[in-house]
């Protein structure tokens, strides 16, 4: 093949292949920003009701805000008498009221009633600790809290007005990350910074099951009927943990690591049924569905054109519907994401039908050409180049020297 054709014919392959890259390959695109303060907050994460009505953020220098979860500019800023540091929160699995948890021993709890925020427990009887996560169980009858030493407590309201606490035994040495527990199997899951994975039994026995070595970022127990929840650690490391409350041994971690992944996981949101978002650090969102054990691109760093969202940090997302709902930002942005619109999936498909038969009309002409010795002159003798020509023009001579 001449070297004017062959160097058409891969710059327009390459032009194709480049045009395919850079389409975008996010499931979802972004909507409406809502900014919460013009001023950042550094807020620590989202908590949202079963009814998926209410969601509430909490943050740096006791800061709590109430949003309306299908219209987040309906908002309720809570004040209460401090300042801690707030890092986690959970809502009673009954979505009236929620525990928020911080700094000193600090333990809040909202009410939806009369949108008050209180203090649910002496900052002496937790230790003055670090309180770093909580969850409610299934039944809501008790609440664990985790801390930054890896104690695990369990509380509930008690008859004076105060809180009763206890201890549960084998807890860790380092941080409690997160934990969640299941919406109808009476287990928690819960995961540290270095002592692994663990399980809350019904009964409160807590047992370490696995999972050591890695640091672990975020754990989601999904509404679906799976009974799996899904736990990921910093290094692109997803483990599914089976819950079954026959068998403690069962709930022996799963772990597998997705390949060729510039990123790091650093938290986990539920999105609907069995599918979870991962947060991940370039900014941006992974599908992950635990039925089908399969990860999927949801929202690319790349495809963020929006520098609110690109150089922030994703603390948190609640869904509005099966592919859609909001993002919430570390500086206090939340952003709206749905589908992108049949005209984006409409792109993909033109390019399906025009570059492949494009493509394959290439290779074709490719072999015609290479088989065919007076298209080939005929077209060095068009676009040919200086030397090509001359070439031509001495292997021509050469011919009718042989036919004299």
């Amino acid at each position: 093949m001449g070297a004017t054709v062959r160097g058409l014919f891969v710059s327009v392959m390459v032009m194709m292949l480049a045009s395919q890259s850079v389409l975008a390959t996010s499931a979802v695109e972004l909507g409406e920003r809502i900014s919460l303060s013009d001023e950042a907050l550094r807020l620590h994460g989202v908590a949202v009701d079963s009814g998926e009505s209410t969601a509430l953020v909490y943050g740096l220098d006791g800061y709590v805000r109430v949003l309306d979860a299908n219209d987040p500019n309906q908002q309720v800023e809570m004040v209460w008498d401090g300042s801690n540091e707030l890092h986690d929160a959970d809502f009673h699995p009954g979505s009236q009221t929620a525990l928020i948890v911080g700094d000193n021993g600090v333990v809040l709890r909202y009410a939806k009633q009369d949108q008050s925020l209180e203090r649910a427990a002496s900052d002496v009887s937790l230790d003055y600790a670090m309180m770093t996560s909580v969850a409610w169980n299934t039944a809501g009858s008790w609440a664990y809290i985790g801390t930054d030493e890896g104690q695990i407590w369990r509380m509930r309201a008690a008859e004076d007005g105060g809180a009763e606490l206890h201890a549960l035994s084998a807890s860790g040495t380092s941080e409690i990350n997160a934990m969640d527990c299941h919406d109808t199997i009476m287990m928690c899951v819960v995961i540290s910074s270095g002592s692994g994975i663990g399980i809350i039994e019904r009964d409160h026995t807590f047992t370490w099951v696995g999972g050591t070595g890695y640091y672990w970022t975020g754990v989601e127990c999904p509404s679906g009927e799976t009974p799996y929840c899904v736990a990921v650690a910093n290094n692109q490391i997803i483990a599914h943990i089976e819950l079954n409350p026959e068998d403690i041994s069962a709930s022996i971690p799963s772990i597998s690591r997705l390949q060729n992944l510039d990123l790091y996981f650093v938290g986990i949101a539920a999105q609907g049924g069995d599918r979870t978002l991962i947060v991940t650090a370039p900014t941006g969102l992974i599908e992950h569905d635990i039925s089908l054990n399969g990860s999927y691109p949801w929202l690319e760093h790349s495809d963020i054109g929006d520098l609110n969202l690109s150089g922030d940090n994703i603390v948190g997302t609640w869904a509005t519907g099966t592919d859609s709902g909001w993002i919430v930002t570390e500086r206090g942005n939340l952003f709206q994401y749905a589908p992108a619109p049949s005209g984006s999936s409409g792109l993909l498909s033109l390019w399906i039908v025009i570059a492949i038969p494009a493509a394959t009309g290439l290779v074709v002409l490719s072999l015609v050409y290479s088989a065919s010795t007076k298209m080939q002159d005929w077209t060095i003798e068009r676009i040919g180049n200086e030397d090509e020509r001359k070439d031509l023009a001495r292997r021509k001579a050469k011919q009718r020297r042989k036919q004299r």
